[in-house]
């Protein structure tokens, strides 16, 4: 035990700031120093020292709740890997003192989750993203002294964006079986993400302005009334010529609450279960690799084949619900089959001919 005068204050500190109880001599002397130099330098704080305060501190407390504050706002479909993120982060820094956390730190965590982990640059990345969020949060809405940290920079592959030229979405889509086809076929043509097109329902329609607002989504099997994404909005779009009958008569002859899009075979939505399969029946026909997915299939297809089209990058923004165009501009790639076109314009040969020509040579 370490009996100090402070001021008009006698702490009687048993445990070191890591929590470790002072019994030898070499401890204690070691933490006698580094009081001593606090003290020197004004910044000597005897809560700091004391258990049942230092507790309050530490990471894996304030962790835990900022867990219990965080984990409702979050979509359904995102919580478990949250709370995986957050168990991470408690049995790593454990009693660490929160006010004590350095960049060193940030880094050997880092450190820590490439090497013990078989985890992606990507993963990891937003691992990190969850720390550094939950220290802003005790400096911004819990106002404790926590110095500003400078996260160490991760590149992340940027994998080329799967997608399928018009005609060979249709042959595909001539092999969707027919309880799926109307789901399908609005995806492909409308170009919103499946979690979006489940979650419509009859009352986000307007028939007469022959256009639809996109406002709710399913995050697992969840019904949200938001938009994924935390800055996006409800976004309206025309409703596509082939697909205005289908919609009007779901809303001519159901309830507004219903869904647009029913599974025949439940008479519930389309979950999201079901139509993974259904696509992965699709795709073993077709001999397609099992890394290309429905969402490449239907909203990547979308966007690039608009773009190939020559619809501007500012309305496939639009026409996809983007909060911004550089959101779109990964899909710069479609232009490829454009430019093609174009490519031809010159030509080496042609020159040739004409040098030819010039010079009288045959």
């Amino acid at each position: 035990m370490v009996d100090i005068h402070f001021g008009d204050k006698r702490p009687r500190i048993g445990v070191d700031k890591q929590g470790r109880p002072l019994d030898t001599y070499e401890r204690a002397y070691d933490l006698l120093a580094h009081i001593k130099y606090e003290i020197d330098n004004q910044i000597f704080d005897p809560a700091k020292y004391i258990k049942s305060e230092q507790k309050e501190f530490y990471i894996s407390t304030q962790l835990e709740r900022y867990s219990d504050f965080k984990i409702n706002s979050l979509a359904p479909s995102y919580q478990t890997d949250f709370k995986r993120y957050i168990r991470m982060a408690k049995d790593f820094f454990n009693t660490k003192d929160v006010r004590e956390v350095r960049k060193a730190d940030i880094v050997k965590y880092q450190q820590h989750l490439g090497e013990s982990f078989n985890l992606s640059n990507k993963t990891i990345k937003n691992i990190m993203d969850v720390f550094k969020a939950f220290l802003n949060y005790l400096r911004n809405d819990l106002e404790l002294t926590i110095p500003v940290l400078k996260f160490p920079y991760i590149e992340i592959e940027v994998k080329p964006i799967k997608w399928y030229a018009q005609d060979d979405q249709i042959k595909l889509y001539d092999a969707v079986p027919e309880a799926f086809r109307d789901v399908i076929g609005f995806l492909i043509l409308h170009g919103c993400r499946p979690s979006e097109a489940r979650a419509l329902k009859c009352k986000d329609t307007n028939v007469e302005c022959r256009q639809m607002t996109i406002s709710a989504t399913f995050s697992g099997t969840v019904y949200r009334e938001k938009r994924k994404g935390k800055k996006s909005k409800p976004v309206t779009i025309p409703i596509h010529p082939e697909f205005y009958d289908f919609v009007a008569n779901r809303v001519k002859n159901n309830h507004p609450e219903a869904f647009l899009f029913v599974n025949p075979y439940t008479g519930r939505p389309f979950g999201k279960n079901s139509l993974d399969r259904m696509w992965a029946r699709v795709r073993r026909k077709a001999g397609i690799g099992k890394e290309v997915r429905l969402y490449d299939f239907t909203r990547h297809s979308f966007a690039s084949n608009h773009l190939n089209q020559g619809t501007s990058i500012y309305k496939v923004s639009k026409l996809m619900g983007h909060s911004s165009v550089k959101m779109t501009e990964k899909y710069g790639h479609a232009d490829m089959e454009s430019l093609r076109v174009e490519v031809p314009k010159l030509s080496l040969k042609r020159h040739q001919s004409v040098i030819r020509r010039i010079s009288g040579d045959k």
